[in-house]
């Protein structure tokens, strides 16, 4: 089980390991400290009520892949459409349900968009909303 999210001092990627018995680390980078809510009954259960970096119980689940490597997939395959007849874009559909099918969830945080790995998954969280999203994040929005 980890969790990953950014250094609010640096912006560099932290991933941690849960760890009830040592919940707290500091950014290789800067070196500012962090501290996770990892307490015995979530980790006991594996099971997520709420984010572990900052506390908030607004959580949605999704693929644990990255979409820049999947976008990449279609860029590639439809640049490789003409030569091959579009032959190149079922590969890339068959290579996406199968990564679909592979891949386990990930778990993230509305608010402060930490990402949880190794959890169960939590029947309550469903997949992203906006208007959850728009309902947690208050920063002013221009037109």
């Amino acid at each position: 089980m980890s969790v990953s999210f950014l250094c609010e001092g640096c912006g560099r990627e932290i991933v941690s390991a849960v760890d009830p018995q040592d919940a707290s680390g500091a950014c290789p980078d800067c070196g500012r400290a962090f501290a996770l809510r990892a307490d015995g009954p979530i980790v006991q259960s594996r099971l997520l009520t709420r984010c572990l970096r900052c506390g908030l119980d607004r959580l949605y689940t999704q693929k644990d892949f990255s979409k820049r490597a999947g976008l990449w997939v279609f860029v590639v395959a439809a640049a490789l459409s003409v030569p091959t007849w579009g032959l190149s874009l079922l590969a890339a559909t068959l290579i996406d349900l199968g990564l679909y099918y592979a891949l386990g969830d990930a778990t993230l945080c509305y608010g402060c968009g930490s990402v949880h790995r190794g959890f169960r998954s939590n029947p309550v969280h469903g997949p992203f909303d906006i208007h959850a999203q728009e309902a947690v994040d208050r920063r002013p929005r221009t037109a």
